[in-house]
Protein backbone atom coordinates (compact mmCIF):
# COMPACT_ATOMS: atom_id res chain seq x y z
CA UNK A 1 0.00 0.00 0.00
CA UNK A 2 1.02 3.57 -0.36
CA UNK A 3 2.60 5.48 1.74
CA UNK A 4 1.55 8.72 3.08
CA UNK A 5 3.42 11.63 1.31
CA UNK A 6 2.65 9.20 -1.56
CA UNK A 7 -0.87 9.16 -1.39
CA UNK A 8 -1.06 12.82 -1.01
CA UNK A 9 -1.76 15.19 -4.04
CA UNK A 10 -1.69 11.57 -5.84
CA UNK A 11 -3.42 11.84 -9.60
CA UNK A 12 -6.09 9.43 -9.54
CA UNK A 13 -9.03 7.79 -11.96
CA UNK A 14 -12.19 6.32 -11.12
CA UNK A 15 -12.29 2.83 -9.12
CA UNK A 16 -8.80 2.93 -8.62
CA UNK A 17 -7.61 1.73 -5.27
CA UNK A 18 -5.80 4.06 -2.76
CA UNK A 19 -5.61 2.26 0.51
CA UNK A 20 -7.60 -0.05 2.76
CA UNK A 21 -10.00 0.67 4.74
CA UNK A 22 -7.68 -0.03 8.44
CA UNK A 23 -5.27 2.61 6.96
CA UNK A 24 -7.91 5.78 6.20
CA UNK A 25 -11.46 5.60 6.11
CA UNK A 26 -13.85 6.70 2.73
CA UNK A 27 -14.21 10.51 2.61
CA UNK A 28 -15.80 12.77 0.04
CA UNK A 29 -14.56 11.57 -3.83
CA UNK A 30 -13.92 8.05 -2.53
CA UNK A 31 -15.68 4.86 -1.70
CA UNK A 32 -15.63 1.50 0.34
CA UNK A 33 -15.59 -1.50 -1.51
CA UNK A 34 -14.37 -5.11 -0.36
CA UNK A 35 -12.32 -3.49 2.17
CA UNK A 36 -10.57 -0.96 0.12
CA UNK A 37 -10.65 2.46 -0.45
CA UNK A 38 -11.12 3.56 -4.08
CA UNK A 39 -11.64 6.55 -6.21
CA UNK A 40 -14.59 7.61 -6.98
CA UNK A 41 -13.85 10.37 -9.90
CA UNK A 42 -10.75 12.02 -11.67
CA UNK A 43 -9.19 13.98 -9.09
CA UNK A 44 -6.61 14.50 -6.86
CA UNK A 45 -5.64 12.87 -3.48
CA UNK A 46 -5.38 14.67 0.17
CA UNK A 47 -5.57 13.02 3.57
CA UNK A 48 -7.52 14.51 6.36
CA UNK A 49 -5.00 13.61 9.27
CA UNK A 50 -7.82 14.76 11.76
CA UNK A 51 -10.39 12.16 10.54
CA UNK A 52 -8.38 9.85 8.90
CA UNK A 53 -9.60 9.87 5.51
CA UNK A 54 -9.17 9.72 2.02
CA UNK A 55 -10.58 12.66 0.14
CA UNK A 56 -10.28 12.97 -3.63
CA UNK A 57 -11.01 16.50 -4.93
CA UNK A 58 -12.26 16.42 -8.29
CA UNK A 59 -10.40 17.67 -11.61
CA UNK A 60 -12.99 17.93 -14.65
CA UNK A 61 -15.17 20.64 -14.06
CA UNK A 62 -19.05 20.28 -13.55
CA UNK A 63 -21.53 19.57 -16.65
CA UNK A 64 -24.19 21.91 -16.85
CA UNK A 65 -27.42 20.20 -17.87
CA UNK A 66 -30.35 23.20 -18.18
CA UNK A 67 -33.68 22.14 -16.32
CA UNK A 68 -36.81 23.21 -15.72
CA UNK A 69 -37.17 26.43 -13.72
CA UNK A 70 -33.30 27.55 -14.07
CA UNK A 71 -33.06 31.53 -15.22
CA UNK A 72 -31.18 31.86 -18.12
CA UNK A 73 -28.99 34.47 -20.22
CA UNK A 74 -29.08 34.24 -24.02
CA UNK A 75 -29.13 35.98 -26.89
CA UNK A 76 -31.44 36.38 -30.01
CA UNK A 77 -30.54 34.88 -32.83
CA UNK A 78 -33.05 34.80 -35.64
CA UNK A 79 -36.75 36.12 -35.11
CA UNK A 80 -39.52 34.54 -37.07
CA UNK A 81 -43.19 35.76 -36.65
CA UNK A 82 -44.33 33.70 -33.84
CA UNK A 83 -40.99 32.29 -31.67
CA UNK A 84 -37.14 33.33 -31.70
CA UNK A 85 -34.35 31.05 -31.56
CA UNK A 86 -31.90 32.11 -28.61
CA UNK A 87 -28.09 30.92 -27.75
CA UNK A 88 -27.91 30.10 -23.89
CA UNK A 89 -24.88 31.61 -22.53
CA UNK A 90 -25.57 31.83 -19.03
CA UNK A 91 -27.65 28.72 -16.97
CA UNK A 92 -28.26 30.02 -13.18
CA UNK A 93 -25.70 32.65 -13.06
CA UNK A 94 -22.70 29.98 -14.55
CA UNK A 95 -21.22 30.80 -17.92
CA UNK A 96 -21.63 27.87 -19.76
CA UNK A 97 -19.43 26.78 -22.96
CA UNK A 98 -20.47 25.89 -25.79
CA UNK A 99 -23.57 27.46 -25.64
CA UNK A 100 -27.22 25.62 -25.52
CA UNK A 101 -29.78 26.46 -28.18
CA UNK A 102 -33.56 27.76 -27.02
CA UNK A 103 -36.57 29.07 -28.20
CA UNK A 104 -38.93 31.92 -26.93
CA UNK A 105 -42.66 31.25 -28.31
CA UNK A 106 -44.81 34.14 -28.73
CA UNK A 107 -47.01 33.12 -26.04
CA UNK A 108 -44.00 33.01 -23.58
CA UNK A 109 -43.57 36.35 -23.70
CA UNK A 110 -46.18 38.65 -21.55
CA UNK A 111 -49.99 37.76 -20.46
CA UNK A 112 -50.84 40.61 -23.46
CA UNK A 113 -51.66 40.06 -27.05
CA UNK A 114 -48.70 40.65 -29.37
CA UNK A 115 -48.67 40.00 -32.95
CA UNK A 116 -45.45 39.50 -33.93
CA UNK A 117 -42.98 38.83 -32.02
CA UNK A 118 -40.52 41.31 -32.93
CA UNK A 119 -42.53 43.86 -30.91
CA UNK A 120 -41.13 41.96 -27.80
CA UNK A 121 -37.16 40.84 -29.00
CA UNK A 122 -35.28 41.58 -31.76
CA UNK A 123 -32.18 40.03 -33.46
CA UNK A 124 -28.65 40.76 -31.14
CA UNK A 125 -31.15 41.27 -27.90
CA UNK A 126 -29.54 40.07 -24.72
CA UNK A 127 -32.24 38.72 -22.84
CA UNK A 128 -32.95 36.76 -19.24
CA UNK A 129 -35.97 34.29 -19.05
CA UNK A 130 -36.75 31.02 -17.12
CA UNK A 131 -36.36 27.29 -18.46
CA UNK A 132 -40.29 26.41 -18.76
CA UNK A 133 -39.48 22.84 -20.95
CA UNK A 134 -36.80 21.22 -21.71
CA UNK A 135 -38.01 18.16 -22.96
CA UNK A 136 -35.82 16.73 -25.87
CA UNK A 137 -33.22 19.20 -25.16
CA UNK A 138 -35.70 22.28 -26.69
CA UNK A 139 -35.09 24.55 -23.97
CA UNK A 140 -37.92 26.76 -24.18
CA UNK A 141 -37.95 29.56 -22.53
CA UNK A 142 -40.24 31.90 -20.71
CA UNK A 143 -40.30 35.93 -20.55
CA UNK A 144 -43.37 36.71 -18.15
CA UNK A 145 -42.77 38.54 -14.97
CA UNK A 146 -41.05 41.74 -14.43
CA UNK A 147 -37.55 40.17 -13.60
CA UNK A 148 -37.76 38.85 -17.47
CA UNK A 149 -36.88 40.36 -20.36
CA UNK A 150 -34.43 42.31 -22.78
CA UNK A 151 -31.66 43.01 -20.65
CA UNK A 152 -29.68 44.80 -23.53
CA UNK A 153 -31.28 45.97 -26.51
CA UNK A 154 -29.62 47.13 -29.49
CA UNK A 155 -31.17 49.75 -32.30
CA UNK A 156 -32.31 48.00 -35.55
CA UNK A 157 -31.53 51.22 -37.52
CA UNK A 158 -27.75 51.99 -36.57
CA UNK A 159 -26.59 48.86 -33.63
CA UNK A 160 -26.49 51.45 -30.97
CA UNK A 161 -27.26 50.03 -27.38
CA UNK A 162 -30.55 51.42 -26.82
CA UNK A 163 -30.85 53.41 -23.30
CA UNK A 164 -33.96 53.24 -21.29
CA UNK A 165 -35.01 56.79 -20.47
CA UNK A 166 -38.83 57.36 -18.83
CA UNK A 167 -40.08 53.40 -19.66
CA UNK A 168 -38.77 54.17 -23.39
CA UNK A 169 -35.75 52.83 -25.08
CA UNK A 170 -33.94 55.32 -27.25
CA UNK A 171 -30.83 54.89 -29.41
CA UNK A 172 -27.81 57.51 -28.40
CA UNK A 173 -26.61 57.58 -31.27
CA UNK A 174 -29.70 57.54 -33.75
CA UNK A 175 -32.29 58.86 -32.03
CA UNK A 176 -34.58 56.08 -32.49
CA UNK A 177 -36.94 54.90 -30.15
CA UNK A 178 -38.22 51.17 -30.35
CA UNK A 179 -40.31 49.09 -28.02
CA UNK A 180 -39.51 45.68 -25.83
CA UNK A 181 -40.47 43.63 -23.20
CA UNK A 182 -37.83 44.88 -21.26
CA UNK A 183 -36.45 43.29 -17.31
CA UNK A 184 -36.59 45.08 -14.12
CA UNK A 185 -32.60 45.32 -14.17
CA UNK A 186 -32.54 46.71 -18.30
CA UNK A 187 -28.91 48.26 -18.63
CA UNK A 188 -27.56 46.88 -14.88
CA UNK A 189 -27.48 42.53 -15.50
CA UNK A 190 -24.18 41.48 -14.76
CA UNK A 191 -23.63 38.70 -17.80
CA UNK A 192 -20.06 36.85 -16.90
Amino acid sequence: MPKAKELEKKETFPGEKLSVIEEYSDGPGTYQEDGDVRSNTIGTTTIDKNRRELVVKKTTPMIIVPDEGMDIVAEVGSVARRDARIDIFVVDGTHVHPTKSGVIHISDLSRDYLKNIDMAVRSGDIVKGKLINTKNRLNQTSLKGAEYGVVYGFCSRCGGLLEKKEGKLICPDCGRMERRKTASTYGKEQLV
